[in-house]
């Protein structure tokens, strides 16, 4: 979806509707709750939340590390310091000043297939010198018909760990696991499945 898409939902939606687009399937009743990662993420001092929209990933991060960061764009975070029940997390729309500092993890959650191509490249840049691991959850296929693996491999700033394809189970709403794959795979042109998978720079 275009940036001027996301700010105009961010700025002028409701509540309902921003869920909706973070979220597809909240006003049929998917609750707004995090997807705890399949893979196993060790207890750390500080994560960002990169995207961290309304602050859905919120109640899971802040039992995994010690302070929690959320970024966003400025509307978003906007309404997330107005979200109720978001309290504790630091929140920033300054990707200038939160990009400039290190974190022991960063939480990159259904966002890079929201984002054109050249971004992507830009913010895998920043996130290969901010943490020594970065978990990714993310659909293959962007939104701008590229594919975020790809363009993972093509920048060659990460080794990447174990790679699991998921789905969203219905009957639980959380992530599930539907078996191991690779990078090769997860980089097929015109793949729409999703991905997790832990990145560590070179």
């Amino acid at each position: 979806m275009p940036l001027e898409d996301w700010l105009r939902i961010a700025e002028n939606g409701s509540d309902e509707d921003v869920r909706e687009w973070i979220l597809t399937g909240v006003k049929d009743g998917k609750p707004f709750t995090p997807y705890v990662p399949t893979i196993a993420l060790r207890r750390v001092g500080t994560v960002l939340d990169f995207g961290c929209g309304l602050g859905r990933n919120f109640p899971f991060l802040q039992q995994l590390a010690t302070h929690v960061v959320g970024f966003d764009l400025p509307p978003m975070i906007a309404r997330c310091r107005d979200a109720p029940g978001v309290a504790g997390p630091e929140l920033s729309d300054d990707w200038t000043e939160v990009s400039s500092r290190r974190f022991d993890l960063l939480f990159v959650s259904l966002v890079l297939q929201h984002i054109d191509t050249p971004s992507i490249e830009r913010y895998l840049a920043d996130f290969a010198r901010m943490a020594p691991v970065t978990y990714l959850l993310s659909r293959a296929g962007t939104d701008s018909g590229d594919n975020v693996f790809a363009i993972l491999r093509r920048l060659g700033l990460f080794t990447a760990g174990e790679c699991v394809e998921v789905q969203h189970d219905p009957g639980t709403h959380r992530l599930r696991a539907v078996g191991a794959a690779d990078l090769d795979v997860a980089s097929q042109p015109g793949n729409m499945a999703h991905y997790e998978l832990l990145l560590r720079p070179l």
